[in-house]
């Protein structure tokens, strides 16, 4: 068979009359057929190798592919094959060495169809197509299986056509859960029944229903596939290259459309909702596999929005974080900072004990904020705050509306205790103070709600500590000052020499750059110019 469908690809390459006659023949469609079942022939079947299926598989599969690229009309005549998409599933299952050969094919193939023409997304996100999904996520995440199977660089670039380019991320995502069927039959009664309401009461056909919806044990379970679906996207977002198609010329800048963004908005609604959603299931999971699958997608969609808010953006082009800001990606981060205790600080401030210590600071979330929504209260992982406070940072970056809604959301309080850092979060007092940065430089609430800001406590110093020294908050001016732990005044002669004021009399401000004090001469000596 090898040879027969390698003599055919050869006949046929860059044949216009022998393309003809092979649509004519059906020929496309025959292949579709073969391919199916020689992918799920077992070895030995035909009396013939492992090796010679994987290379029939590969032979027919570049058939296809080369035959598409002369004619397109040969890509439909394959995708509209009876069992097209048993085919592609057949593919998918297979492992080892026929899947090293045939899964990049595969996604090769099915890529061009949707490329030839994008109303294919459809079929290709709804439930007859998930198990193809489904199987090749699978075996890309399988580290025991050779280089090549689950498709590879080829799989990442049919994510980018059908979920982000395209809106296929929503539908595929659902289809991957084990309890999708159930969770589509029940939204669907949901639907009949309110459609069943408004058609016995039309009086009420413009109204918003905003009754709760009721509490139910049925919820899309989360598994590890959709966690490597998002992964692959986390992937695309963070090349430059894959995303290019968002990098247009300002000439080829429509007035009054809008320029394309790195996904659809129906996309990037669904991303902020699932990232909030994750966050909350992971906070709530009772088991420890619901927890870790919960985690593994609120990583991913993490990851996806720190990767989107570090792409610049260009004044003509289009602005996807801006667009995420509007469907509340800035309350949804805030309120994740909020819900984790403060940061204690790096280095020996988070290791000192006694007076010495930093002052602790009190978990607070602003009343802005609060909703019935429970978010973790400790952090999934390491570098969970940078990952926020990066989004935040690069989101406020010369855009004022983001930073008049931080400001407005009680969001600065927020941010400044996170400047003080924290350990196993590297770089996250840069973070912060990246963000102070663009938000005081874009909005004048942000700046005034800062001077508004009074120090409630003040850290001890161990120099000090050993003179017996300590320091307080004057109830007066509310600057810091230096007082003995007895009680008594202090002198200029009690501090160290960088701590001491000019004038050396009474309590002093550490905030001052002082001067040596001199001494003043006993009355009793005698002064000879010499």
């Amino acid at each position: 068979m090898c040879e027969h469908v390698r003599a055919l690809r050869n006949a046929l390459a860059g044949n216009a009359s022998g393309l003809e006659l092979a649509r004519e023949l059906g020929t496309f469609a025959t292949l579709v057929a073969v391919l199916r079942d020689v992918a799920r022939v077992s070895d030995g079947a035909w009396g013939g190798a492992s090796d010679d299926y994987a290379r029939g598989m590969m032979f027919v599969l570049q058939t296809l592919i080369n035959a598409g690229m002369d004619d397109p009309r040969c890509l439909t005549d394959a995708w509209e094959a009876d069992g097209a998409f048993h085919t592609l599933e057949a593919v998918a299952e297979t492992r080892g060495g026929r899947a090293a050969r045939s899964h990049g094919l595969v996604c090769l193939f099915v890529n061009m169809c949707v490329k030839h023409d994008a109303t294919r997304i459809m079929r290709l996100t709804d439930s007859a197509a998930s198990s193809f999904w489904r199987l090749l996520l699978i075996a890309s995440a399988d580290s025991t299986e050779p280089e090549g199977v689950g498709g590879g660089a080829k799989l990442l670039d049919l994510v980018c056509t059908v979920c982000c380019k395209g809106d296929g991320l929503p539908k595929i995502f659902r289809g991957l859960s084990p309890n999708a069927t159930e969770i589509a039959a029940m939204n669907e009664a949901m639907l009949r029944a309110r459609l069943v309401a408004l058609a016995e009461d039309e009086s009420h056909i413009n109204e918003v229903n905003d009754t709760p919806a009721p509490k139910t044990s049925t919820r899309l379970k989360y598994v590890t596939e959709q966690a490597t679906l998002l992964h692959f996207i986390a992937t695309v977002m963070d090349d430059k290259v894959a995303t290019s198609y968002v990098d247009i010329h300002h000439s080829k800048v429509v007035p009054g459309e809008q320029p394309p963004l790195l996904m659809p908005e129906g996309v990037l609604a669904f991303l902020v909702d699932t990232t909030s959603l994750s966050a909350a299931r992971f906070a709530a999971a009772e088991d420890d596999g619901e927890r870790d699958n919960a985690l593994c997608v609120l990583m991913e969609c993490v990851s996806i929005l720190r990767a989107v808010s570090e792409r610049e953006v260009k004044p003509h082009a289009g602005d996807t974080i801006g667009c995420l800001a509007a469907m509340g990606l800035v309350r949804l981060v805030l309120s994740l900072l909020a819900s984790l205790p403060p940061p204690e600080g790096i280095g020996q401030t988070s290791k000192a004990t006694g007076p010495a210590s930093a002052p602790k600071l009190e978990a607070h979330i602003p009343k802005e904020l609060k909703s019935d929504v429970v978010y973790p209260n400790k952090v999934p992982w390491a570098g969970y705050r940078v990952d926020l406070i990066a989004i935040l940072g690069n989101a406020c970056f010369n855009r004022e509306r983001v930073c008049e809604d931080i400001a407005s959301l009680g969001g600065v309080p927020i941010i400044l205790n996170h400047t003080r850092g924290q350990d196993n979060e590297p770089y996250l007092r840069e973070w912060s103070l990246w963000t102070v940065r663009n938000i005081t430089n874009g909005s004048e609430e942000a700046r005034k709600k800062i001077i508004e800001l009074q120090p409630q406590a003040v850290e001890q110093s161990d120099e000090l500590l050993a003179r017996g020294l300590g320091v307080e908050l004057n109830s007066e001016t509310q600057k810091p000052r230096v007082v003995r732990q007895d009680g008594s005044q202090t002198t200029a002669r009690d501090l160290p020499p960088n701590m001491r004021p000019k004038d050396g009399n009474g309590i002093v401000d550490v905030a001052e750059e002082e001067e040596d004090v001199e001494e003043a001469i006993p009355s009793n000596w005698k002064v000879t110019e010499l």
